[in-house]
Parts: structure tokens; C-alpha cells; sequence
């Protein structure tokens, strides 16, 4: 998506910071109830401008991972104590384990069963024995419903965006597409206009559980998170 690409720029002002503050405590307190306390080492994959890990970095030892250079440069200036590496949450090997691994909604990017399995993979390559994870996809298919949502903000030198994201699923191939359209305004009063586009995977609770385990993981539980489905499971 060109959002977290050549447009990163404006990702604090469409989806800002304050904003994840409800969920991270929420994921935090699951990661608690699973022994992973204060001062565990957590790596989260496709962790893009770093706004969940923002409201870990006094809890937990942050390892950030993403495939989008742009992305990373956001969080770096955000979470400066977080250790930040560039890589495909399905492919990228660190060569290290941590207490706890967390994939949060960037995992809806994961469109294919061959993607789903790999970036699973790739968590538990990287957790301890009696770790834990967390996924937390936007939706399931069971309770997804097509949608349109809109919202934006605005910055102090002038800068705005307003958005329409529209959901709807694909007739072909599974998977839902992601229509967005960002209304940019700049500083100096001038405003455009650019369309946007992903292919996000849904997968039925049911799916979710058969390849969390096919990956390694025991204990599986789904729990509601502001109103999403996200999977516990231990390694």
C-alpha cells in the first residue's frame, strides 16, 4: 500500500498515536494474565509506525519489525529505545527468541494460507519455550460484515487528511478488499486526492486455530479486544 510507502508521511494524522492506547493496555493485560511481565523482551512483527509499541516502551524491551523502510523511520523518532530491524514478518530470520511475540493488525495483510503459515512460522521461530503470542486480525469471517468508515486529522502546521475506507469481499480468491481514498491537504492550502488498495485475508475462528496449532503453538484462546477477535497461545 502506497500508505506505507511514499504516503507514510501521513500516517500520524489518519490513524494517530493516542489512538492505540485502549488496545495496548487491553493486549498487555493478556500478555500479564500469560506470565510475560515488566521488562520481557517482546517483538512484534509488521509493527509499522510503531503507535501499539508506543505504549509499551516503558512495560517491555521492544524488538520492532517491518518490511516498509517508511514505517520504521516514523517509529524510530516515536519509540527511540525500541531496537528496529527491516523485515517480511513471513520470511525474516533474527537468529534470536523472545518471551513474547506479537503480530497486531498488520497480520490481516496476510492473504493466503501459504502467508498466514509463514508468518506464524516466523513467531515461532522467535519464541522462547513457554512464551507467548498474540495475532490480532482486524476481523474473522464469521462476524465480518462489508463496512465504510471515514475519519482524518489535522496537524499544527496545516496539514490535514480526511479518509473513506470501504471493505467489501472479493468474489474471487477469498479475502476481503480495502478501497481508500485520502483527501491530503498541505500546508500551504492546496489538496489532493488518491485512491488506495489492499487484499486482506479472513479467516473463520475455526482456520485460525487449526494453523496456530499446525505452527507449534499450544493453549490456544481467542479473546475480544475492542471488539476484535485475537488469538493467546503459548509455545
Amino acid at each position: 500500500m502506497r500508505l506505507y510507502d511514499d504516503l507514510a508521511g501521513w500516517w500520524p494524522l489518519l490513524s494517530p498515536v493516542e489512538d492505540y492506547a485502549d488496545e495496548a493496555a487491553a493486549l498487555a493485560d493478556l500478555l500479564t494474565g500469560a506470565g510475560i511481565g515488566a521488562g520481557a523482551r517482546l517483538l512484534e512483527l509488521g509493527s509499522g509506525g510503531g503507535h501499539l509499541a508506543h505504549h509499551w516502551q516503558d512495560r517491555y524491551r521492544l524488538t520492532l519489525v517491518d518490511r516498509a523502510e517508511p514505517m520504521l523511520t516514523l517509529s524510530r523518532a516515536l519509540n527511540p529505545r525500541a531496537r528496529h530491524l527491516a523485515g517480511d514478518m513471513r520470511t525474516v530470520r533474527l537468529g534470536e527468541r523472545f518471551d513474547a511475540v506479537v503480530i497486531g493488525d498488520a497480520i490481516a495483510h496476510m492473504g493466503t494460507d501459504a502467508d498466514l503459515a509463514a508468518a506464524l512460522a516466523t513467531a515461532a521461530e522467535h519464541c522462547l519455550e513457554g512464551g507467548a503470542v498474540l495475532f490480532c486480525p482486524d476481523q474473522v469471517a464469521e462476524t465480518f460484515v462489508p463496512s465504510a468508515s471515514t475519519g482524518g486529522t489535522d496537524a499544527a502546521d496545516g496539514r490535514g487528511i480526511r479518509y473513506l475506507e470501504w471493505l467489501y469481499p472479493m468474489v474471487e480468491g477469498g479475502g476481503v478488499r480495502m478501497e481508500m481514498a485520502y483527501l491530503l491537504r498541505t500546508g500551504e492550502g492546496g489538496v489532493s486526492v488518491v485512491h488506495d488498495r489492499s487484499v486482506l485475508g479472513l479467516f473463520s475462528t475455526a482456520e485460525w486455530q487449526a494453523a496456530i496449532l499446525r505452527a507449534g503453538f499450544a493453549d490456544m484462546r481467542a479473546r475480544t479486544v475492542s471488539g476484535r477477535t485475537v488469538f493467546l497461545a503459548r509455545r
